[in-house]
């Protein structure tokens, strides 16, 4: 086949949350540019799909037989032509099996270009309007449940992308942690019934199986908070109730925040790697301990559970960065592996913690 002289290179990428997608590809050939973007819906959707989505239409729209580079972040795309398994996508495959045939083709990683560039903005933007589609939908129902009251409370912070996706997000784990914990699925909740599922939310979900940032876990604090109050005005939820959560709320993320940071702090050079066994001389591996004592450059831990206070075992002192003992609180609860050799304790690994 006659190609073209010049080559393409399309750019693609692919977004999704919560089963909405959105997709974009860029053309580049020389001086000339094209874009396009879309967005579906539906269980099927994954990034995955909505990558590869991309990548058909961006080769669908070449008018001609063409020299391509295909630049696309999506590692299952990239393994499954390595490993030449069978496509999890048959009805895409179907459509990009004779587009690869007609086309000269070289697949890369993306450049720096396209993490800051329209592709993933398209892509972005494609999920925001599907999404918001969504939600302003059920902000129409007439049921009055914590569903669609939370729907309108969303569609209410639509026109602004990312107040929005910092609400959907907070919203999105909110549910995850209702029907983690909860005994009425998020569906059928009474709005009232939120006030109580808020602390596993703040306590549990999101240090614990998020894994939330200090910043991720103010984030929440501030859309619960607007989330609340918003109830509270709209009479759904009673006014006293809503601020007693909200002064729990504030301890527990101002706690956990301050926790999370002493633990983020530890860096590769604040700690060692497991000795070998006949240098050991004791040893904890993955276990909770108390923070007992914290001096200028020195923390001291004991295991006391299930021990009298008199018997507990002592892990430390422990020798720790100023910056890191100025963060760490007493009777804080960290997970953590601990080695002592040559009579000195020294940090394996610090995962996280407890107040």
């Amino acid at each position: 086949m006659s190609l073209a002289s010049a080559e393409v290179v399309l750019h693609a990428a692919g977004r999704c949350e919560d089963g909405y997608g959105g997709w974009a590809a860029v053309l580049t050939c020389g001086s000339h540019q094209r874009e396009m973007s879309g967005s579906g819906n539906g269980t099927g959707v994954t990034p995955h799909r909505m990558a590869l989505t991309a990548v058909v239409e961006g080769l669908t729209a070449l008018t001609r037989p063409s020299r391509v580079r295909i630049c696309v972040a999506d590692e299952t795309l990239h393994e499954k032509r390595a490993q030449r398994r069978p496509p999890d996508e048959p009805d895409l495959w179907q459509r990009l099996r004779p587009l690869l045939a007609q086309h000269h083709v070289d697949w890369t990683e993306p450049d720096a270009w396209v993490e800051e560039g329209p592709c993933d903005l398209a892509a972005e933007l494609a999920f925001h309007q599907h999404r918001g589609e969504a939600v302003r939908a059920g902000a129409q129902g007439e049921d009055d449940t914590l569903d669609v009251a939370v729907a309108r409370f969303l569609a209410e912070r639509w026109d602004d992308m990312h107040a929005f996706e910092a609400a959907d997000d907070v919203i999105s784990t909110l549910r995850f942690s209702i029907g983690w914990y909860g005994d009425t699925p998020f569906t059928e909740m009474a709005p009232a019934e939120i006030v109580d599922e808020l602390g596993p939310f703040f306590s549990s979900t999101l240090p614990h199986k998020q894994h939330a940032s200090p910043d991720e876990l103010r984030t929440a604090r501030r859309v619960v908070t607007d989330l609340l109050n918003r109830l509270v005005a709209n009479g759904h939820v009673d006014a006293d109730a809503a601020r007693d959560r909200l002064e729990d709320i504030d301890i527990t993320v101002d706690e956990r925040a301050c926790l999370k940071e002493f633990v983020d702090a530890f860096g590769d050079d604040d700690l060692v790697p497991w000795p070998d066994r006949s240098h050991i001389e004791d040893s904890v591996d993955c276990q909770y301990l108390t923070i007992t004592e914290v001096a200028d450059t020195s923390l001291t831990f004991k295991d006391d559970d299930g021990y009298d206070e008199d018997a507990c075992p002592v892990v430390g002192p422990v020798s720790v960065r100023p910056e890191i003992a100025t963060r760490a609180r007493t009777g804080w609860r960290i997970l953590l592996s601990a080695v002592k050799v040559r009579g000195q304790w020294e940090l394996v690994e610090v995962v996280s913690g407890d107040p």
